[in-house]
């Protein structure tokens, strides 16, 4: 997951975030079943030995710090596997994690009051996927997600680790594709949990594989479903944190100030959206009708470039933006261009004239009304918007050799 952060940086640590800030003592293991105030139950592995287990909590860095996590509570079990963690002081219901073996770990749900037991076979590695839950239904649920979700992001990972590695162009595109796939994968996976279990607190875990940018209404629906029962614990707060960080982030951007500050604000130009930000997904049809998506792009660098035929600054632009494609596409760039025309024919026909040979042209053919240029603030054109793999705005307002060197910077 460490690869999410160029997505959502502020969100990273959410799969991992586990308790609280209350502790309790350390504990002894010993057999036993299930009962209040305890996390218990029957670890087994294919040696047949004991098994150290941990249950954890993070705690938040302070300003220009990471957090960190911690025991507050460990043992190791017996040799079936059996172990028993008592709880001593009062936990508020929270995101919690069980770490096994050092290694393999376990979202729990839960607060001081359950007693949650879980019986089994530890894997050699990788997040536990095949446990049966008692004592805590979240906890149940949420690990279905997670049991599913975390081989998908793992492998998306791995696949994302690979393509800095891939020995040429032809390696790297297979491995982008791949890698495409596996988050469409991982977003389907997210949304249709959601979906099926809503009003549980389960549906906090999706969360953290989701862009809060991009998914503010969703964000906002859990987390208001789940605020009286969970509002009081560290993921909840985090999940709260980000997405109100982000609704802000966002109002800012909308109006630039003018003078000292005292002056009435005025709208920004072409700057509704900027570096850092995700750049919201594109639909429209291209000259031949076809469907185009900016986000089947994802993984490689993209050139937004808004435009229009009777632009004579973006026609002396586009010689430019062709030497870019013609140099850089073999090495995953693209482009996709977003017309500001209102006659299909003159469109079409600037395409050809101006060699601007990549497939990616849309437009809807409502001018200045173009629904993508409106969602973006669009005021002037020429207008770039370079995003960069992982579908994070790197660049805006570029040209000329700008753009070639920001690109080769974000091919490196």
């Amino acid at each position: 997951m460490n690869e999410q952060e160029k997505i959502m940086p502020q969100m990273h640590w959410l799969s991992s975030i586990v308790v609280a800030a209350v502790m309790f003592g350390f504990a002894s293991c010993a057999g036993g079943g299930t009962k209040k105030n305890s996390v218990a139950g029957q670890f087994t592995n294919a040696n047949g030995q004991g098994v150290e287990i941990e249950l954890r909590k993070w705690t938040p860095g302070r300003a220009g710090q990471q957090g960190r996590f911690s025991a507050i509570a460990e043992c190791t079990s017996d040799m079936s596997g059996k172990f028993e963690l008592p709880i001593e002081r009062a936990l508020p219901m929270d995101f919690y994690q069980l770490m096994i073996g050092r290694t393999i770990p376990m979202v729990l749900i839960m607060d001081s009051t359950m007693g949650v037991y879980i019986t089994a076979e530890v894997p050699e590695a990788g997040f536990l996927v095949e446990a049966e839950v008692k004592g805590s239904i979240p906890t149940a649920e949420v690990h279905e997600y997670y049991a599913k979700a975390m081989p998908i992001q793992t492998t998306l990972s791995m696949v994302r680790g690979m393509m800095q590695q891939a020995p040429d162009a032809e390696s790297r595109q297979s491995l982008s594709d791949r890698a495409m796939k596996k988050k469409r994968e991982a977003d389907e996976w997210a949304n249709e949990f959601l979906e099926s279990h809503e009003g549980s607190l389960a549906q906090l875990g999706p969360l953290e594989h989701l862009d809060p940018s991009t998914n503010a209404v969703t964000f906002q629906k859990v987390l208001k479903s789940t605020a009286a029962r969970m509002g009081n614990g560290a993921f909840h707060k985090a999940l709260t944190e980000a997405i109100s960080g982000q609704i802000a982030r966002k109002q800012d951007q909308r109006v630039v100030k003018k003078g000292n500050g005292a002056n009435k604000a005025r709208a920004a130009k072409n700057s509704l959206y900027s570096v850092g930000d995700v750049a919201p997904e594109i639909v429209m049809n291209d000259p031949n009708g076809v469907e185009r998506k900016l986000s089947d792009l994802r993984g490689k660098v993209v050139l937004l470039d808004f435009w229009a035929s009777w632009c004579g600054p973006c026609r002396r632009e586009n010689p430019n933006v062709v030497n870019t494609y013609n140099e850089y596409q073999s090495q995953g760039f693209e482009v996709f261009s977003v017309s500001l025309d209102k006659q299909a024919e003159r469109w079409s026909q600037a395409i050809e004239q101006d060699g601007l040979v990549w497939p990616n042209h849309v437009s809807d053919l409502n001018g200045w009304q173009n629904a993508a240029s409106r969602a973006y603030g669009v005021t002037s054109i020429p207008h770039a918007v370079l995003i960069d793999q992982e579908g994070v705005i790197a660049a805006t307002h570029l040209r000329g050799r700008a753009l070639q060197q920001k690109v080769n910077e974000l091919l490196q």
